[in-house]
């Protein structure tokens, strides 16, 4: 079925027959890409579908079911997994194998026919020391595949059928490297922050080797809608139990739900105080988790008495680049500063816009960009708009009150120029870090979890990141557990003014940015801020658990 070419150095190129196009060209490329490789066993190239959409770019096994898919599949290709890197499974569309391995295992002529076969050599090679690898150093069309309903119906079956036999064989292999098992109790649909940070904390477990389970924070688990992600996906396919440890990520009244015999309370507050009413829920649990020191002095202050641990929040590499192929917008202007938000007075989109247009005037190469989204909590976005006095002499402000899919998000931002958000608290700042990986530039206020996390280690801001003065005020919000409370207010002149030093100061910004993006995306990767959850778990097996 598939093409075999014998190279001079005794690897073998194999190209699917439907995949067409320049095979000199392939065999050369995937010759060098395959180079000084570690272990190197197989390599693939990216496979595209004919809509350029990707079909597959290295996989992994989901967990529970065992079954081979691949990384970002059916997303536009925009640069996802950028280089080449170590994967669990290849198809064989357009792929070189090492002499090696050829001469180990030889060619079978089951090869490409499926993904299981596929899989099934990919896993063979691995138990024999060999490594699998995909890159997108060579991209390749493949006019396989299911174009109609019929054809997705009988694809679909087939799989199915070869599911079942394929975990049969290698299921409890492959999930015998998940420990530790944990439930994870949260929200993971909508656009929410939390619920995209809850995606990501199940995602990097699983991908630390936690055997991690699922329950939802405020519905029943059949209620859940499929997530983006097939491996957060997978994790409803079985259910936890009350004899395993739990995490509750959530306001701290939901701690109330975590049964587990041994509790784990999770969550973050953007004021300077911690709510009153949390604390008696927080001291319900055998430990809290937080993100950053900032909130482990004020929960502590606020009388918590149970252990608090710190643990970051974190941004996906093989998305959040400078290479993500920037997304196009109605703005003509070179220059674009950029805010992602929701829409309500802690993230104070209104004096962001005052403050932009005081400062840059109609002419001027500039625009500020504006996505949005409304999770209540204001008037409506197009209401609270008509209350800005409007400015016909100032420089353009758009504004987008849009959901786009989360895979597009790193466009927003290497579309982008510089990044900005006046904020008046975060627990986090999750926006700031996506920014800072793609290569912007941040103005934001020194204050709460950002003034903390985006500094090195001597207290110095990250190179790129640009911190303005606040007063401390009471908070304006009508979210319940910010009444009362104080958080900041930024100085907006100065906010301006470090608006126009970055427009002034492109090319030298851009270029410490790039510095500062290099250092989130080996600090903040998801796997890396999920190996301190890791380690609280094993430590609970080890010496909380049984022991209460």
């Amino acid at each position: 079925m598939l093409k075999s070419i014998k190279l001079e150095s005794g690897d073998v190129v194999v190209v699917h027959p439907k995949v067409v196009g320049h095979l000199t060209l392939w065999i050369d490329s995937l010759f060098r890409a395959s180079r000084g490789l570690d272990k190197f066993g197989i390599l693939s190239a990216l496979i595209l579908d004919t809509k350029k959409k990707i079909y597959f770019h290295g996989g992994f096994f989901t967990p529970h079911f065992a079954n081979p898919l691949s990384y970002a599949m059916g997303q536009d290709y925009l640069g996802q997994y950028p280089g080449t890197r170590q994967v669990d499974v290849v198809p064989f569309y357009c792929a070189i194998i090492s002499k090696e391995l050829v001469k180990k295992f030889g060619i079978p002529e089951s090869l490409g026919s499926s993904i299981f076969e596929d899989a099934n050599y990919c896993l063979q090679a691995a138990a024999n020391g060999f490594k699998t690898y995909a890159t997108d150093k060579l991209a390749v069309v493949y006019q396989g595949g299911p174009h109609n309903k019929d054809e997705i119906l009988q694809y679909g079956q087939s799989f199915a059928q070869e599911a079942v036999a394929f975990k049969d064989r290698w299921g409890a292999l492959i999930n015998s490297h998940y420990k530790f098992p944990v439930l994870f109790m949260a929200k993971v649909s909508g656009p929410s922050g939390f619920a995209m940070v809850a995606k990501n904390y199940i995602h990097g477990l699983w991908s630390n080797g936690v055997k991690t389970f699922f329950e939802p924070l405020d519905t029943v688990l059949e209620s859940v809608n499929p997530t983006d992600d097939e491996v957060v996906n997978a994790t409803f396919a079985d259910r936890g139990d009350m004899n395993m440890p739990q995490i509750t990520w959530g306001q701290a009244p939901y701690f109330i739900k975590n049964s587990g015999d041994y509790k784990i309370g999770h969550c973050e507050f953007e004021a300077i105080e911690a709510p009153e009413v949390w604390i008696p829920y927080c001291n319900m649990m055998d430990e809290l988790w937080v993100p950053t020191k900032w909130d482990r002095e004020k929960f502590r202050k606020a009388g918590v008495n149970v252990p608090i641990y710190t643990i970051p929040q974190g941004i996906d590499p093989d998305y959040f680049h400078p290479d993500y192929a920037p997304m196009r917008t109605d703005a003509k202007e070179s220059y674009k500063f950029l805010a992602n938000a929701a829409w309500f007075p802690r993230k104070n989109l209104r004096n962001l816009i005052l403050a932009f247009q005081s400062e840059f005037r109609r002419g001027e190469d500039a625009c500020l960009i504006i996505k949005t989204i409304d999770l209540g909590l204001n008037k409506g976005i197009k209401e609270e708009l008509k209350e800005i006095i409007s400015d016909k002499n100032s420089a353009n402000v758009f504004v987008k009150e849009k959901e786009i899919p989360g895979y597009e998000l790193p466009s927003l931002y290497t579309g982008a120029s510089c990044f900005v958000l006046p904020t008046r608290g975060e627990g986090w700042g999750l926006p700031l870090f996506e920014a800072l990986a793609c290569g912007l530039p941040v103005i934001t206020t020194g204050f709460g979890a950002p003034n903390e996390t985006l500094r090195d280690d001597k207290g110095k801001p990250y190179p790129g990141v640009h911190f303005v003065d606040y007063r401390e005020v009471h908070t304006d919000s009508p979210y319940v557990y910010l009444e009362n409370k104080k958080w900041a207010e930024p100085n907006m002149i100065e906010f301006a003014k470090k608006m126009r030093y970055c427009f002034n100061h492109q090319q030298e910004e851009k270029a410490k940015a790039m510095k500062t993006s290099k250092i989130i995306r080996k600090k903040f990767s998801w796997q890396t801020c999920t190996l301190p959850m890791k380690k609280r778990l094993e430590d609970i097996y080890k010496n909380k658990l049984g022991k209460k």
